[in-house]
């Protein structure tokens, strides 16, 4: 399929590759992916939605975008998603910087490039599968007050 506008075609690419709502603001794609945590002990079982927000912003007269992603971890999960990230058929270019701040037990990982916005997205899209279903470890101790809006618990 060829399709004559740019903008249209790198909103499918993204929907595709990150399997989320893309939305488009000017040269700015934004996605905002969720991936759902289940905690369970003795006599509760909680589920967490945790966002992750990832944009591409389009670079004058280049196919290249300033690709940013600002995804939250638990402990558990940082060293598998790192792994998956760069052990991906694209490597991660020479501009590649991320960033790592840890608050109330949960990493938030900051990550950005300039490159094409397709292996970026495929790499982290792979990157979040890894994590996906991981086993969270019920000793492990965990704030329920996330100070972020991303994250809400749900009593089941």
């Amino acid at each position: 399929m060829i399709l004559a506008d740019p903008i249209k075609e790198m909103t499918m690419i993204l929907e595709k590759a990150l399997d989320a709502e893309v939305e488009v603001i000017g040269n700015l794609f934004s996605v905002k992916k969720f991936r759902t945590l289940v905690i369970q002990s003795d006599d509760a079982k909680f589920s967490f939605e945790m966002g992750c927000d990832i944009t591409f912003q389009t670079m004058l007269q280049s196919k290249m975008t300033i690709n940013k992603a600002e995804i939250l971890l638990l402990p558990s999960e940082l060293s598998v998603f790192l792994s998956a990230l760069i052990s991906q058929v694209n490597p991660l270019p020479n501009n590649y910087s991320q960033r790592l701040v840890v608050e109330l037990s949960v990493y938030c990982l900051y990550l950005e490039t300039q490159e094409l916005p397709e292996p970026f997205a495929k790499r982290l899209a792979a990157s979040l599968k890894a994590i996906d279903g991981l086993p969270f470890p019920s000793e492990q101790p965990f704030c329920f007050s996330l100070p972020w809006t991303c994250a809400k618990a749900n009593e089941q």
